[in-house]
């Protein structure tokens, strides 16, 4: 099969004929029909971090249809059957698996190659995957949309880590698709104002179309906290950093009110600081949003097939296997993108 292949920081990916995944126990190999390109993928092959398993083919945010299923099958799962693949890699066996908590399981190993150890990804034609971490994709949903359920499931992680009341302010650092999937949550559950700052034009109007009330130039000397304020009458009661830079989670703690709540939804690939002073004296929450459950994933596919959200704006690009290295490249400076789907 033909596949984008990861061989070093400063390289671009490498379109390659690789071996057809075979399933193993507990197994399934999907035909990929979409495949989303995630910022931890661009972080995981920087030459600072350098964390991706070279010569691996990454990719995590996927769905496909089932083309062939391995021996001792786990779940009523058929040839043909369209699916979401949560990447997890859980076991399917141990307790935690079988109580359909894949989340939990002892033994997981993610695929998406952002590791040493992690099994190749969906940058591919195929994939294999464990059938214990599939959901089907509803009825009326297109593969592409389903696809966003990885992103979507970062930020309903951050909102529930929130922890937000009705009526609240939020303000959400960064509008590309973690903090533009916030944007959607925290309007869904109940913030009065959602206010997005970001840099880049048609972020902010995308984020607007999204659900903010508000968005904020973020540009260079723009005082957010303040802008935030002026808006809304009063200091966040959350702040939901999805930037993942040095200087974020200070510019979090800055801005929510007296006891907020901070969430670090953006991944920092590099030791960060705070001002321990100032932290002091707001005495904020400051929660961390790592992994989704089962559940979450399957309750995002349910509100896109009820309608109840639409993600769709938030594909800015389509492109074949061939464009991608190019497309992977040119996403480390964003000028029009937001989220790149590939359709190999």
């Amino acid at each position: 099969m033909r596949a984008a292949v990861y061989d070093a920081p400063g390289l671009p990916l490498r379109i390659a004929e690789v071996p057809d995944p075979r399933p193993g126990p507990g197994q399934a190999v999907i035909r990929v029909s979409a495949c989303g390109v995630c910022g931890s993928d661009l972080h995981a092959t920087t030459a600072g971090a350098d964390l991706a398993r070279r010569g691996a083919v990454l990719g995590h945010e996927v769905t496909g249809e089932i083309v062939e299923i391995g021996p001792e099958p786990v779940g009523d799962w058929t040839v043909g059957d369209r699916v979401y693949a949560i990447p997890l890699g859980s076991c399917g066996r141990c307790p935690h698996c079988l109580l359909d908590r894949p989340e939990e399981c002892p033994n997981q190993i993610t695929f998406g190659a952002l590791g040493p150890d992690e099994p190749d990804g969906a940058y591919a034609e195929y994939l294999t995957v464990s059938l214990s971490d599939l959901l089907p994709v509803p009825d009326g949903v297109g593969m592409e949309v389903a696809a966003l359920c990885e992103p979507l499931a970062t930020g309903l992680v951050c909102v529930r880590q929130a922890s937000l009341d009705i009526g609240d302010r939020v303000l959400i650092l960064g509008a590309g698709p973690i903090g533009l999937a916030a944007t959607i949550w925290a309007r869904f559950f109940g913030a009065r104002r959602v206010a997005v700052s970001e840099r880049v034009e048609h972020r902010r109007e995308l984020a607007m179309r999204l659900g903010a009330t508000d968005t904020i130039d973020a540009s260079s000397g723009t005082d957010v906290a303040a802008q935030f304020a002026e808006l809304t009458g009063a200091e966040p009661d959350a702040v939901i950093e999805a930037v993942g830079r040095p200087g974020m989670l200070n510019a979090a703690i800055a801005a929510v009110r007296p006891q907020g709540t901070v969430v670090t939804g953006g991944v920092c690939m590099e030791p960060d600081s705070f001002d321990h002073l100032l932290a002091y004296y707001k005495e904020p929450v400051i929660r961390t949003a790592r992994v989704y459950t089962k559940a979450e994933n399957q309750f995002i596919l349910e509100m896109i097939a009820a309608g109840r959200i639409d993600p769709a704006p938030m594909i800015s690009h389509r492109i074949g296997l061939d464009a991608l290295p190019d497309a992977f490249e040119a996403l480390r400076t964003p000028t029009d993108q937001c989220k790149v789907m590939v359709l190999p």
